[in-house]
Parts: C-alpha cells; sequence; structure tokens
C-alpha cells in the first residue's frame, strides 16, 4: 500500500535494518526500483532483489534474482527455475489456510526429493501477519524435523508493518544473509508488534479492493485441501 520512495524513506528513519527485500507477487519491477533508488540516494542499507511468485501449489519467495520467475508453474518446476539463476528459494507461511500456501503434502515432496536442484533454502518460521498466527506454529514444527534455514518476515502490505518480522544473521550485507541462509545459520524474530488497530479500517478496505478482495471460496477451498 506504499510506495518504493515511502518505504525506504521509513526504512532509513528506523534505522534497524541492514537488508531488505520488496517481493511483490509476480511482479519484480519494485524490487529494481528499490534498489536503483536506495544505490543513488546512499541509504545505509542493502536491497535484494525478489518476487513473491504464485505456484499451483502455493506461494514460493525468491531472492537474489535479476530476472522474473514465471508465475503458475508447478512448485518444484518454480524451484528449479529460480536456482537456475542462482536464487534462494524461501517457503513464506507454509500451511496456513488463510491464503494460497504449500501443504505439508507439497513441502514434504520437495525436502524428501533425490533431484538436485530440487530443495527449499529456507523457510518462514515467523510471518507477523494475520495469516501467520495459523502457519507460524505449524511451520515451526516442521522445521523441527527438516531444520532448513529459518526466516522472520514482515509481509508487511502496510508501512508500519515493515520490520514487524525479522531474519538474524552474522554480519549487516546482503551477501552475508545469503551465506547465512545457505549455512542454515539465521534466526527468525518478532520486530515491532503492530495491531490492526495501527494500521485502521479504512487502511484495510484499500488493501482489499486493491488486491482484488478476500475470497470466501478460495480460504474454504484451501482450509479443505490443508485438512485432508
Amino acid at each position: 500500500m506504499a510506495s518504493v520512495p515511502e518505504i525506504l524513506e521509513f526504512v532509513a528513519e528506523q534505522g534497524d535494518l541492514d537488508v531488505i527485500a520488496i517481493t511483490d507477487h509476480d511482479e519484480i519491477a519494485g524490487s529494481y526500483q528499490a534498489r536503483e533508488l536506495a544505490a543513488k540516494r546512499g541509504y545505509p542499507f542493502e536491497v535484494v532483489i525478489g518476487m513473491e511468485v504464485n505456484t499451483l501449489e502455493g506461494h514460493l519467495l525468491a531472492f537474489f534474482i535479476e530476472r522474473p520467475v514465471p508465475s503458475l508453474q508447478p512448485l518444484g518446476n518454480t524451484i528449479e527455475a529460480i536456482h537456475a539463476q542462482g536464487g534462494l528459494c524461501i517457503v513464506p507461511h507454509p500451511m496456513s489456510w488463510l491464503t494460497e500456501s504449500a501443504t505439508q503434502q507439497s513441502l514434504e515432496k520437495i525436502v524428501n526429493s533425490s533431484e538436485p536442484d530440487l530443495y527449499f533454502d529456507g523457510i518462514e518460521t515467523i510471518n507477523s501477519t494475520i495469516v501467520g498466527w495459523i502457519s507460524n506454529r505449524k511451520a515451526r514444527r516442521f522445521n523441527e524435523k527438516y531444520r532448513l534455514a529459518e526466516t522472520g518476515g514482515s509481509d508487511a502490505h502496510f508501512l508500519i508493518a515493515v520490520g514487524s518480522g525479522l531474519t538474524l544473521f552474522p554480519g549487516r550485507s546482503a551477501e552475508e544473509l545469503r551465506r547465512s541462509l545457505l549455512e542454515r545459520t539465521t534466526l527468525a524474530r518478532n520486530g515491532t508488534r503492530v495491531r490492526l488497530s495501527d494500521v485502521g479500517l479504512i487502511q484495510l478496505i484499500r488493501q482489499q479492493r486493491k488486491s482484488g478482495g478476500f475470497s470466501i471460496r478460495r480460504m474454504l477451498r484451501s482450509f479443505f485441501e490443508q485438512s485432508k
């Protein structure tokens, strides 16, 4: 709901984030703009190029990419496409029936695969949105078994929520973040707490209109699929 310049100014004013990523759904232009503007203005943080890809089996975050990844492809194909350009794949809000999320069955199919390019680089064990109320506990339980790199994400659709979910790592640069994800030394943490009242009803309504509205049918379908 905020523009790229507004987001960068907000992060600069807060002063406690070293690396950020703008991951719009199936869109990479805002991420390009953020990196270019951050470099031009000399902000004290780095911007990682990324996007949130809609796969046929749920959302997938692509980080450290330079080219857009095709949407509405099988999850495995999307993972391979991201890795083919040196990107990293992070599973956001897994097993949440409030939005398009990868199911446990889909996740286990990938983590148990013997294909060399078919793997996750991390999983979001903290998502600071309403969706995360459902996914976080499931994600942590899943990761107790499979030990992927853990991440915390604000999934911020509103400016005030930027930084409400954090990924801690040794160092301060984007390259050090990348290395920490590959070495599985990241830690997911909650950041600034944001309440619905902080966002406001008008902003919530505007966001729903912008995103095409909340689909009750989609929510119910996802719930029953996750319950199987």
